[in-house]
């Protein structure tokens, strides 16, 4: 019976696969890694890294010295007893499969989430003599991949299988769609991404996350590449320190289109950490409005609401259709960072009720604001204690609380976000880290 056609092999499986003498079939290591060199679409596999018997270090050994056997599951090594002498060192253009991929994390091409390397597919181009080559031409982010890592894909696919009557399928991305934001020798890392021009795609949230990973150089080039308005809200989603850390390297010109776009409260807790002369400098290339507006919430108590505070909200009048509403709400949900709630105002910007985005879709349209706005608002003084704030959010779990002035003059929001991470500032650090 002929032996078993092997079209496909797994980086996992590879990295279990022992190093036999083919003289005397000795087992003198096992592989720990598999090089792969750049340079084409597909990666071309250059070497394995072993750990041999008897040698401390993991030694290299070129692809053209080595035979692999994916039916036996083994490779064969000729010459093993010059093995320390000659294979050291990989090639200039080479990085190693496991180190620089495996577990890293790559931006979905379906553009809302990073999802995490689980294992590489490898393409078997066999040949009827000598070792075949192997090209690098799926990356696995399936839980089958995970779970053949862990040595369970067989049982657990197997109980699936009799659960429901299907196996467990295999979820994979081609390399060819997969490029690096930056590559590096076999020594190094290599974090992954789509195109950037998918970047806009992905929630700023996941952004953020791959921002944190990469170095100072990596992060100025993705921001860089990204539209305005999605820097200004991966930004907002970085812990300052890094936030101040990339603004302090990018143009003055580049900042001041991304401030424009930030949320007032997260533009102030940023400006603030800025030394005075680019602060000066942002403020006089802001609009005159803006800029002051910003001066005036960066001068408010540091334990006050109002340097938290978001000038970005929702307001309606009571004598508006909920229909008129609805379409306000829709002319300025994109610019607003919360749309949960509309705030209705009278003619002097005093607050008067709130009407939920549940309650506009539950009524008829041609009902008035007044006819269905509560009127029991709950909101807190410019000048209450951000712990005072943080407390109604935990008493009455709403998502925003509206902040006035002493003659009851709507001023802005302050989302429950905002008020745990100004409480429990650490507990953002944490998160990131």
């Amino acid at each position: 019976m002929a032996s078993e056609i092997v079209n496909f092999i797994y980086l996992s499986e590879m990295l279990e696969y022992p190093i036999i003498d083919s003289s005397d079939h000795r087992r003198l290591g096992r592989v720990t890694d598999i090089a792969a060199s750049s340079g084409q679409v597909y990666l071309k596999i250059a070497g394995v890294v072993a750990k041999m018997k008897d040698f401390p270090a993991p030694l290299y050994i070129p692809w053209s010295d080595i035979i692999l056997s994916a039916q036996k599951k083994e490779f064969f090594l000729e010459g093993s007893s010059d093995t320390p002498q000659k294979y050291s060192q990989a090639g200039e253009n080479e990085f190693l499969l496991k180190k620089s991929f495996m577990d890293r994390q790559l931006i979905s091409t379906s553009g809302n989430k990073v999802i995490r390397v689980n294992d590489l597919q490898l393409l078997v181009e066999g040949s009827a003599k000598g070792n075949p080559n192997l090209w690098l031409v799926h990356v696995d982010i399936g839980l089958r991949g995970l779970l053949r890592r862990l040595g369970w894909e067989r049982i657990v696919n197997a109980f699936v299988a009799w659960l429901i009557g299907r196996n467990i399928r295999d979820k994979l991305v081609s390399w060819k769609y997969i490029q690096p934001t930056s590559a590096t020798t076999v020594s190094g890392s290599l974090h992954l991404s789509t195109d950037t021009s998918k970047l806009a795609e992905i929630h700023p949230a996941d952004l953020a996350d791959i921002i944190e990973d990469l170095g100072i150089d990596d992060r100025i080039s993705l921001i860089e590449s990204l539209d305005t308005l999605t820097a200004a809200q991966t930004l907002q989603e970085i812990p300052l320190r890094i936030r101040v850390q990339i603004a302090e390297t990018l143009a003055v010109s580049r900042l001041v289109e991304i401030i424009h776009e930030m949320h007032p409260d997260d533009a102030v807790d940023l400006l603030d950490e800025l030394s005075p002369e680019i602060r000066n400098e942002i403020y006089s290339q802001l609009p005159q409005q803006e800029a002051a507006d910003l001066k005036d919430l960066s001068k408010l108590s540091l334990f006050g609401v109002g340097s938290i505070m978001n000038s970005d909200f929702i307001s309606v009048l009571p004598s508006q259709t909920l229909d008129a509403a609805f379409n306000q709400l829709r002319a300025n949900a994109e610019k607003t960072e919360l749309v949960n709630y509309l705030y209705v105002l009278d003619d002097a910007n005093r607050l008067k009720g709130v009407v939920t985005v549940r309650q506009l879709l539950m009524h008829e349209p041609e009902l008035l604001v007044a006819d269905i706005m509560s009127e029991n608002v709950v909101s807190a003084k410019i000048d209450a204690n951000i712990k005072r704030v943080a407390e109604l959010f935990y008493k009455y779990n709403f998502v925003a609380i509206p902040i006035v002035d002493g003659d009851g003059v709507m001023q802005g929001i302050i989302t429950q976000r905002d008020a745990l991470k100004s409480v429990l500032p650490e507990m953002r650090e944490d998160t990131k880290a």
